[in-house]
């Protein structure tokens, strides 16, 4: 069977980074108010993370395939696609930290850290000891993105099934030596074994480009409860490192949705607008969540009851899915446009 087009085999994608989106913004929702916080004391939404982290990991082994892409190039795209938007993120939490400090809970502005930010450095923040947070707290993930592209960056020099091989062993071998070594600081924060999540995604990159490949809905979906029911299973336990707890499942829906026939349906359209739009999600959602705990707070409402709780949660989804949607629209995909119009 011949491999499927590149849309038909990223639909699903774009579905589970909706999904991925909507789980970090859930997280995030209930940590506003104390009584929403104990309704709702699961921490699923941190499995969006995870999500996230494999799918990049496939997409990156995926659309660069067979490609001659020097690692300059390569990098210059990812810092095109990622930078403008958080950038203006975190310079928005820098001018509402300044001009209107009610509406945010605990920022603390110090220029090391703000520069720090910007260059997706991780370094401890002044708010949360013990965090390696940028300003805009879910930034964290980008700095392991980011350097995750430039080892990406790097096999790109070799050819073949040796990009894998080098990637993979710089990957492993640099959880490895944290272990063994027990970095702490920065070194401890690049050799968490989140790094090897975007490994399993990698992996699965390849499952597509296979001449073996062949998509089924019944393989498919047997993949992602099976990665549903283990993640359910080890959260649990909460037993062993995070590669394996939540980046093991993870891994096992993105294989299940890759095996799947493209799923159509009116209301999964809406889901890929979600999944196109959710970087401008992931960032815009604090700022969202911020002004709707400032307007309940002011209003004096209270969603302690279950009923309230639950309006305020869906609210919040409802809120931060469309205000993402109007930021990517208006801003992400205006920057992207003033970027390809500058290029020589």
């Amino acid at each position: 069977m011949s491999m499927p087009s590149g849309h038909a085999l990223l639909i699903n994608i774009q579905y589970l980074r909706a999904l991925a989106v909507l789980m970090v913004v859930w997280l995030h929702a209930r940590d506003h108010f104390q009584a929403v916080r104990l309704q709702f004391p699961s921490e699923f939404g941190t499995g969006g993370v995870d999500l996230f982290f494999v799918i990049s990991g496939f997409i990156m082994v995926y659309t660069t395939h067979g490609k001659n892409i020097s690692p300059w190039r390569f990098m210059v795209r990812r810092l095109e696609r990622i930078a403008p938007l958080y950038w203006l993120a975190t310079l928005a939490v820098v001018a509402v930290a300044l001009l209107a400090p009610s509406l945010l809970k605990s920022t603390v502005l110090s220029g090391p850290h703000i520069a720090a930010s910007l260059a997706f450095v991780p370094m401890l923040s002044p708010a949360f000891a013990g965090t390696y947070w940028p300003l805009v707290i879910p930034g964290w993930t980008l700095n392991y993105e980011m350097a995750f592209y430039a080892v990406f960056a790097l096999t790109l020099l070799a050819r073949g099934a040796w990009r894998l091989l080098a990637l993979g062993t710089v990957l492993t071998g640099t959880f490895l030596a944290g272990l063994v070594l027990n970095w702490k600081g920065v070194l401890g924060f690049y050799s968490d074994s989140i790094i090897l999540i975007f490994l399993l995604g990698a992996l699965i990159g390849y499952l597509p480009i296979s001449a073996k490949f062949k998509q089924s809905n019944g393989r498919g979906a047997f993949l992602v409860m099976s990665g549903i029911s283990l993640w359910l299973l080890l959260q649990g336990f909460e037993i062993g490192h995070r590669a394996v707890r939540a980046g093991l499942p993870a891994a096992l829906i993105v294989m299940g949705a890759c095996l799947t026939p493209a799923l159509q349906g009116r209301w999964l359209g809406w889901l890929a607008k979600l999944g196109d739009a959710s970087f401008s999600i992931y960032l815009s959602h604090i700022f969202f969540l911020a002004l709707l705990r400032n307007i309940i707070q002011k209003s004096g409402f209270s969603p302690d009851s279950a009923a309230s709780g639950w309006a305020y949660m869906l609210l919040s989804l409802a809120l931060c899915g469309v205000g993402g949607l109007l930021v990517y629209r208006f801003i992400e995909r205006f920057m992207a446009r003033k970027i390809v119009a500058w290029k020589p």
